[in-house]
């Protein structure tokens, strides 16, 4: 019969999760020339994440096979990925909003699509270029690596990881304390770094626990609202500088046809007509609306305990893993 993850040497744990989650990187790695896959760059992010994440809270465990340089390059690959990403999501926020947009904002629409579209194209040839080369040399220096550590010695994962997780709670608690319908981009974004750190180490030892799929569930729900709410401020900070450069093509625009051209020239007063920053400032106030929204939600949720529930589950989840972790006693 398979050992149990969390009775098993933490060790050991760590050395196999290293090795899933390398794996599940490569794998999506593979998908990222499809230009029909829309969900490999995130799945080859979220793999990394969860091998920082990893490494990170058990790196005790790791420390004789992970060198600094290897964690490094880890950060390094995930960090080369990011900008791709936010635009990704930015580009399927946009066209969402398509059918709102009116007659006079559509400039600024399609010159914000554009702009996310060719920067998009710009990230993911680089990233086609050099991403796959790259984790290739990282996955066979973390294999090589990892076959070095042998030492079983150390206590049960689950007797580590529910230390871990009462740490994770704590401070995932601090920052849930400061979200408030006012709260600022800084503590949001905190308390959902706080609560991604909590899912990963819970995701592992999810399965053998009674109620573990329910956890998961619970907090996610808590992750994706402050996830979202995130994802607009980021985008809120780019429509920002967006309409600074819309402007300045403007006018750049307008000045170039009255040298070149007379006052009456029709492709001059085309060009005085049109201002992309309509468009932009729609989009600037729906995502506005749409943070309130959120920010409202989240607060509702906060407001109704949910938070406290998740977090006394998650001591019943302790205390399993301490009876999972010493199955004889």
């Amino acid at each position: 019969m398979k050992q149990a993850l969390a009775a098993q040497p933490a060790s050991r744990a760590v050395r196999h999760l290293a090795r899933t989650y390398l794996d599940q990187a490569q794998a999506a790695c593979d998908r990222l020339d499809d230009p029909a896959d829309t969900e490999a760059l995130h799945d080859f992010r979220v793999a990394l994440r969860r091998l920082r994440s990893l490494l990170k809270a058990h790196k005790g465990y790791a420390k004789q096979w992970l060198s600094k340089k290897l964690r490094q390059r880890a950060k390094d690959l995930a960090s080369s990925t990011g900008l791709a990403r936010d635009t990704e999501v930015q580009l399927a926020w946009l066209m969402s909003q398509q059918a709102r947009i009116k007659s006079h904002q559509r400039s600024g629409f399609l010159w914000m699509k554009a702009r996310l579209q060719s920067r998009l194209d710009d990230e993911y040839a680089d990233i086609r270029s050099a991403i796959p080369s790259a984790f290739k040399r990282f996955h066979k220096r973390m294999n090589e690596r990892l076959d070095l550590d042998k030492d079983d010695d150390a206590p049960p994962f689950g007797r580590v990881t529910a230390l871990r997780l009462t740490e994770a709670a704590e401070e995932f608690q601090v920052h849930l304390d400061k979200v408030s319908s006012d709260a600022t981009q800084e503590e949001v974004h905190q308390a959902r770094i706080a609560g991604k750190r909590l899912r990963y180490l819970l995701e592992p030892v999810a399965r053998e626990l009674e109620g573990g799929k329910d956890l998961i569930k619970e907090l996610k729900e808590m992750q994706d609202l402050m996830g979202e709410i995130h994802d607009i401020q980021v985008f809120a900070e780019e429509l920002a500088q967006a309409s600074e450069e819309a402007g300045a093509e403007r006018m750049r625009r307008m000045v170039q046809l009255s040298l070149e051209r007379g006052e009456d020239d029709p492709d001059l007063q085309a060009a005085r007509r049109t201002d992309e920053r309509a468009g932009l400032m729609s989009l600037a106030r729906q995502l506005h609306d749409r943070q309130e929204h959120l920010m409202s939600r989240l607060s509702a949720k906060l407001e109704d305990g949910e938070a406290e529930r998740f977090l006394a589950h998650l001591e019943q989840a302790v205390e399993q893993l301490h009876a999972l972790a010493y199955p004889e006693d």
